[in-house]
């Protein structure tokens, strides 16, 4: 069970990851706002849905030369020892999810990425390429100048205005002001997404060597699998049959509409009987681990860049037993056509 998923970005051609589950949002650059004394490395300011947070850029944290910033930049928002933290970088990539084992401890990881050892957590060995895995506890300096910053009993801080162009952007045109300024003020809006996911109990189970979360609301109960009566001609997501208490229990494997890599050839051994409206059905997992009450604060939300099948029904990512557990919205799964359920008489 040790695959996570890590955020890939790119500063100067060189590969950076973070941990995934330390990201709350990802845009493209807006316009800042500068504020007297701030650390160094902080860029400005940035009201992110009506809450100020400090933009700090890599270039500067990591002691580099900088030149200016692009309209193509991206901000990655971190949580970090209770703060929120965006970061400056070139390009986004995707996230992509990363067995432990292509993770070293060498950091040998080459002069002409000169780094604050400090800053780097360890290196990943992904298809003969090295990418710098970032610690970002230690990227986060300073964290109370940085609250200080943002303080509530600060309502008039020492803005600057007009600095982050003099500073940052020296060569920008009137057309990329106005492209900047609008960013910022799209992300000034308040969204629901945050305040709308409510205390779920959840089902933990594991299915392709990873750690899932069922709603327990639509769980009717835990069975061991015996013996499975193949259906002719059903897609390959749907395992067979089985004698469910007198009922007979169709049992599918959710791994293929989630695109999940499974290897173990004997995995159906426990199922998940689940009722969604008129649609019974078991999920097959590998083992059923416990049933845990999460907060609305333990489930983070699914990284913007997890363009995959996977993210797309995740309601939320949580910390379990040091690994990521993944909220899956099974209702959402089947009404969208993901999985085709057909039980006949």
């Amino acid at each position: 069970m040790g695959i996570k998923p890590y955020l890939i970005f790119n500063l100067h051609n060189v590969r950076y990851a973070i941990a995934a589950e330390s990201v709350t949002e990802i845009f493209l650059l807006p316009e800042l706002t500068v504020v007297a004394e701030a650390p160094p490395d902080v860029v400005g300011l940035l009201n992110l849905h009506s809450e100020y947070v400090p933009v700090m850029h890599l270039d500067l944290r990591f002691g580099h030369k900088f030149d200016r910033c692009n309209v193509s930049d991206s901000v990655i928002v971190v949580e970090s020892k209770d703060l929120k933290v965006g970061m400056i970088v070139h390009k986004v990539e995707a996230v992509n999810e990363i067995d432990d084992r292509y993770i070293q401890e060498d950091l040998a990881y080459g002069r002409e990425r000169n780094i604050d050892r400090a800053f780097v957590q360890s290196v990943i060995n992904l298809d003969d390429e090295m990418i710098i895995l970032l610690n970002v506890d230690n990227l986060v300096r300073h964290p109370d100048a940085l609250a200080a910053l943002i303080t509530e009993d600060d309502a008039n801080p020492k803005l600057l205005p007009s600095s982050f162009y003099d500073n940052y952007f020296a060569d920008a045109t009137a057309n990329t002001k106005s492209i900047l300024h609008q960013r910022a003020v799209n992300l000034q809006e308040v969204t629901e997404s945050e305040s709308t996911i409510a205390p779920i109990p959840l089902a933990v189970v594991s299915i392709a060597g990873r750690y899932f979360g069922i709603d327990l609301g639509i769980v009717r109960e835990f069975v061991n699998i015996r013996r499975i009566t193949p259906i002719p001609c059903c897609p390959e997501h749907i395992v067979g049959n089985m004698n469910f208490r007198g009922e007979i229990l169709t049992l599918i494997d959710i791994s293929r509409p989630l695109d999940l890599a499974t290897t173990q050839q004997d995995r159906y051994q426990k199922a998940v009987a689940i009722e969604i409206d008129d649609i019974t059905a078991g999920i097959v997992v590998e083992e059923v681990y416990d049933v845990i009450d999460f907060r609305p604060e333990d489930l983070k939300p699914v990284p913007i860049a997890m363009n995959t099948k996977t993210a797309s029904f995740l309601k939320g990512l949580a910390d379990y037993q040091n690994q990521t557990l993944n909220a899956i919205d099974l209702p959402k799964l089947i009404a969208q056509g993901a999985l085709t359920v057909e039980i006949t008489a």
